[in-house]
């Protein structure tokens, strides 16, 4: 039973990493270089620019993503790499690593395929696994809910939540990843988000209630945003720090190659294990075992 639980585990962990990937989590900090020079905060100039630099980066449709991650309780930052299109379709290739462990992810409309070394010998010694998302029954439901998140979400969905929080300022200018940017930085909080209205200056009502929707489902009290803005009006770096109940999730993601094509294909079917029949009967083996413990 320990081993279905933890077959099970990963494959929430990989969908709630294509989460992350997706929306291009990133965390507060000083960024690729030191940033020098200071605005007021609420300037309607920074504003607006980071709001063209957030629809400039929705409409390249495509984009490569280098980043760390951390979690409240965790000593090690989980790094990982990606590249991703987000528009017209979904299609993600990601490879995290934690602790030393390795794990490559491969996300195609409803099928997410996984490679981790200690799923191997339950898989046949076959290396992928396949999840079936649109089949996700039960308690596995809960990854087709983050599909959807996915694909409601790409890496300028944080951009989007400092345009919401109107509080917009310039830090100053820095060079990340050989560019010189203009970095912003903003703060919004739950308070805030909730006296937003659908169909402001810069952001749609879809935008908005997504933004909403996200805080509450984090159980976030606020976020802080941070962006590093090339001259070509896209942004190369952005960072975030999510407060939670239970601490601060942060990351930092470096952004590159806007609109330029991707790679991703799922993995040659001879090497690929489903997944997906064998994960529902361990949840609901667990569940019918939970249910008899109880009594």
């Amino acid at each position: 039973m320990k081993r279905s639980k933890a077959r099970l585990g990963i494959g929430a962990a990989a969908a709630s990493l294509a989460v992350l990937a997706a929306a291009g989590c990133s965390g507060s900090g000083s960024g690729g270089a030191t940033a020098q020079g200071t605005t007021a905060a609420g300037d309607p100039a920074s504003l607006t620019l980071v709001a063209d630099a957030m629809n400039k980066a929705d409409s390249a449709g495509t984009v490569k993503v280098t980043g760390t991650m951390t979690t409240p309780g965790s000593t090690t930052p989980m790094t990982m790499t990606a590249e991703e299109e987000y528009s017209p379709s979904l299609e993600m290739s990601m490879t995290t690593q934690l602790n030393g462990q390795s794990i490559s992810e491969v996300l195609i409309a409803d099928k997410l395929y996984m490679k981790y070394a200690g799923l191997s010998a339950m898989m046949g010694g076959k290396p992928w696994g396949e999840i079936d998302l649109s089949q996700a029954t039960g308690s596995l439901g809960s990854l087709s809910t983050l599909l959807s998140s996915v694909r409601d979400q790409n890496p300028t969905t944080q951009i989007s939540a400092l345009v919401a929080s109107g509080d917009v300022s310039k830090v100053g200018t820095a060079t990340v990843d050989g560019q010189q940017t203009t970095h912003y930085s903003g703060t919004l909080t739950t308070g805030q988000l909730a006296t937003l209205s659908g169909g402001s200056a810069h952001l749609s009502a879809a935008q908005v209630a997504q933004l909403k929707s996200l805080l509450q489902d984090a159980g976030a009290s606020a976020v802080t945003i941070d962006v590093w803005i090339s001259s070509s009006g896209l942004p190369v770096e952005e960072k975030y720090a999510e407060k939670l109940s239970s601490g601060t999730v942060t990351g930092d993601m470096h952004l590159s190659d806007w609109g330029a094509p991707v790679s991703v294909g799922a993995p040659p079917s001879a090497e690929v294990y489903n997944m997906t029949s064998a994960l529902t009967g361990a949840v609901a083996s667990a569940s019918a075992a939970a249910a008899t413990s109880s009594h």
